[in-house]
């Protein structure tokens, strides 16, 4: 496996790790907090989570001569992929967080198995990126495919800073501190960075 790619990949088991930690510890009363500035609940966001590999995984595969199934919530069109996470995370309100998480280990184990071919041809192509997100209104950008894939690798901090607004106790935590203390968005293009709102 190149090393760069072996990188990333530590780096997307890492945060799932601690992510699953916080996500089992949480209570029922918890996991219903709404997240202030959104709609969205705390369990919400896990949900968003743990769908949102499903989408990627048939590009990132199809780009290594891999086949993967398609997400089981349909795609729009004309694509908006607030749109699709509202529709993916809206049908598993029933679902449970042990089924949350199962569901996420299928579609992470696919994108890994992608993930570890990449090449650093791969890695260093540029690519257009953003430009899917009606509500922001900001035109598409030429940006690294390796920096969006470690944009990809730190969602789940991302998310959980965003779930610790409406948990600001579990913000104290010292292990949820030191973990998201330990991130690092520095190899994340700027293009990929003003989509993440």
């Amino acid at each position: 496996m190149n090393i760069r790619v072996q990188l990333v990949i530590d780096e997307f088991n890492r945060h799932r790790r601690q992510f699953e930690h916080l996500c089992r510890s949480l209570t029922a009363e918890e996991l219903e907090a709404v997240v202030p500035g959104s709609h969205w609940t705390v369990k919400d966001y896990i949900a968003h989570l743990c769908t949102i590999d499903g989408l990627i995984v048939p590009r990132f595969a199809a780009m290594v001569g891999q086949q993967a199934p398609l997400p089981d919530t349909p795609i729009p069109n004309p694509f908006d992929i607030d749109d699709w996470n509202e529709a993916a995370v809206v049908s598993r309100r029933g679902k449970s967080i042990e089924e949350l998480l199962a569901e996420a280990s299928e579609h992470r184990k696919r994108l890994l198995a992608a993930v570890a071919e990449f090449t650093d041809a791969h890695l260093d192509q540029e690519i257009m990126y953003g430009g899917d997100r009606k509500a922001l209104n900001i035109p598409p950008s030429k940006v690294r495919f390796g920096g969006l894939l470690w944009g990809v690798a730190i969602h789940d901090p991302t998310h959980t800073r965003d779930i610790l607004r409406a948990l600001p106790k579990r913000a104290e935590e010292p292990w949820v501190r030191e973990w998201l203390g330990s991130v690092n968005d520095g190899l994340v293009p700027q293009g990929v960075r003003e989509q993440r709102v």
